[in-house]
């Protein structure tokens, strides 16, 4: 290596001087720390932003194969109709609604003691909000009020992944009238929230909403998880209301609490899977 008389004279001022050699080594450690944090900046943006070489949540075979078989049994139920409540009227749809509710609780109660889960329902176990409703249908559903179809709903938490596709199957082979099944495993959210979501067409025709969960990740859903997609939800609706496109700084928040939360329901999905026979 060749070093020039200037470089030189540097090099022995500094070994001279005790003071000036403690300073110029903590200048390269500064240096080589920045850069090992830029660094790892680079990597955590890149596990987000990158395509998974691996689906977010690995199934087991039995797993995949009730899924599937489930999505084969609905769709041949429906004929490929997309179901749909049978009036545009939100007031219609809360008074169908209300008679639905009592049916629903009574269903997932019965199916949570003959699966192992357990029943739960909305605080106050009511209805879901007018205000949400409506800004669902703008927001979300392109105004047509009869895509609502979790006025009415209920969940059935389990302790175990292989629980809940237990009660999947249980459902449909004990002849409930699902008319549409989503499997976040198969069709993963943005967020990485995961359950197996059902809609169910009730006794007086009205369609409700059953969601077989993960204990753990309904736990975090409900405690912080939840906030977290208002926020989004918000961000969102505010663009609708106005008319525009997200901006730059609403898309990079966006990504970062979705980015987030896809780690926090992996983590708790691959410990759900834990003790689980393929």
């Amino acid at each position: 290596m060749n070093i020039n008389k200037e470089t030189q004279k540097l090099l022995c001022r500094i070994l001279i001087h005790p003071g000036l050699l403690v300073l110029f080594l903590w200048c390269g450690l500064s240096v080589a720390l920045l850069q090992e944090v830029r660094a790892g900046d680079d990597i955590q943006s890149t596990s987000c932003s990158s395509p998974r070489s691996e689906p977010l949540f690995k199934l087991t075979p039995k797993q995949l194969s009730i899924s599937l078989w489930a999505r084969e049994v609905v769709a041949e139920k429906v004929g490929g109709k997309v179901p749909r409540q049978n009036t545009l009227s939100l007031d219609a749809l809360y008074e169908d609604a209300a008679v639905a509710d009592k049916k629903l609780k009574e269903m997932a109660r019965t199916i949570a003691e003959c699966t192992g889960g357990t029943a739960v329902f909305p605080p106050g176990g009511g209805l879901k909000g007018r205000k949400r409703a409506r800004e669902k249908i703008e927001v979300e559903l392109g105004g047509d009020a009869s895509a609502l179809m979790d006025i009415s709903r209920g969940s059935i938490e389990y302790d175990d992944v292989i629980q809940v596709y237990h009660a999947l199957e249980f459902i449909l082979r004990h002849g409930y009238a699902v008319v549409r099944v989503k499997d976040r495993a198969l069709e993963p959210l943005s967020s990485g929230f995961w359950d197996i979501h059902l809609n169910l067409c009730m006794p007086n025709g009205h369609i409700a909403e059953l969601q077989l969960h993960l204990k753990e990740i309904r736990q975090y859903s409900i405690e912080q998880g939840h906030d977290r997609y208002e926020q989004i939800r918000d961000m969102e609706a505010r663009a609708v209301r106005e008319n525009r496109a997200l901006t730059p700084e609403e898309r990079a928040t966006i990504d970062r609490i979705n980015c987030e939360q896809r780690r926090i329901y992996h983590a708790a999905f691959q410990r759900g899977q834990k003790g689980t026979g393929p």
